[in-house]
This record gives C-alpha cells, structure tokens and sequence, in this order.
C-alpha cells in the first residue's frame, strides 16, 4: 500500500524543487513520481477491492443475479478513474473558451503573402491549440468511457456476461489495468 505521507512530502518536495528551478527536466521528475503513484494507487484499489470483486465474478460466472451495488461497485472497478477525474476536473469550460479565442486570432490571420513573424505566430497558436484540444479530447473520452459503460450494462445478456468476467478478472490479475 502507498504511504500517503511519503507520497505526500515527495510530491511536495518534487512541486518545490520544479518551481524553483523552472525547467522541464524538473517537471519531468514529477510527472515522473505521479506515474508512479498513479500505478500504485491502481494496485492499491485493486488489492483493497480484490474479495468483493472476487464475490462478484463468482456471482456472474453461476449465473446469479448481480444487483444494482453489484453493479455500482462493477463500474467503480472499470471506469471508476473517469468518473473521479470527472468529478474534479474544472477547467473544461476554460479549455473551450481558450480554444475558441486561439480559433479566432488564426482567423484573423489573412495575409496572402505571410512573412516570418506571422508564419511563426501562427504555428505557435496551432501548437497552443493542439495542447488545448488534447485536454478536450482526454475528458471527453472519459465521460464517453462512463456513458459506455453504462449502456452496455443495461441489459446484460450471456455474451456480455462472458466479457465482463473476463475484464474483471484481467483486471483483478493485471498490473496494466
């Protein structure tokens, strides 16, 4: 299990030691220490969760019913990152305002014969828009991620049931999931 005050206090540390120094390698460190703690934290949820998600296998490989908790705790296991991720993001509504002001000075770039500088400005704006349009698309996939999730499990029929066993159990066993 993580230690949440070492992590803590690495992540402070880490935090303190890129904004001090300012350049990219330090960022990297710390994006570094957060793919880590992501990856244990995965392992954690599932070392947490692995008897009530073993019950429920067992339950779907028999052919009983799953209840609606059992079916709340199912999408936890399996998308239950988007819907945490979801339910902090806030900055999406920036991310449209900022893509639509990024959109608008391009289009008002009309020169027929562009020199350097404006040839420059413009492909940093693209640069700046590909940024921004890779954060839309990362919480759009999410949410997508949930709403699948939730159609397919509307009706549950022998096939599905199948599936869902074997994700549940890959995932139970995987340290990539």
């Amino acid at each position: 299990m993580v230690d949440l005050n070492e992590l803590n206090a690495r992540i402070e540390r880490s935090f303190n030691a890129a904004t001090k120094a300012g350049d990219s390698s330090s960022y990297g460190r710390l994006t570094a220490i957060f793919s880590d703690a992501e990856t244990q934290l995965r392992e954690d949820i599932q070392e947490i969760t692995k008897d009530e998600i073993s019950r429920i296998i067992q339950r779907l490989e028999t052919g009983k019913e799953i209840g609606a908790d059992d079916l709340k705790f199912i999408e936890l296991w399996i998308v239950g990152d988007a819907g945490y991720y979801i339910k902090l993001e806030n900055n999406f509504n920036d991310w449209i305002s900022e893509l639509a002001r990024i959109t608008a000075e391009i289009s008002r770039i009309k020169e027929s014969k562009p020199d350097f500088e404006t040839v420059s400005h413009l492909r940093a704006l693209i640069e700046d828009g590909k940024r921004v349009i890779c954060d839309i698309i990362f919480y759009l996939e999410k949410k997508e991620r949930i709403a699948n999730f939730k159609e397919s499990t509307l009706e549950i029929d022998r096939e599905e049931r199948g599936l869902l066993i074997k994700l549940l159990k890959n995932k139970l066993i995987s340290k990539e999931f």
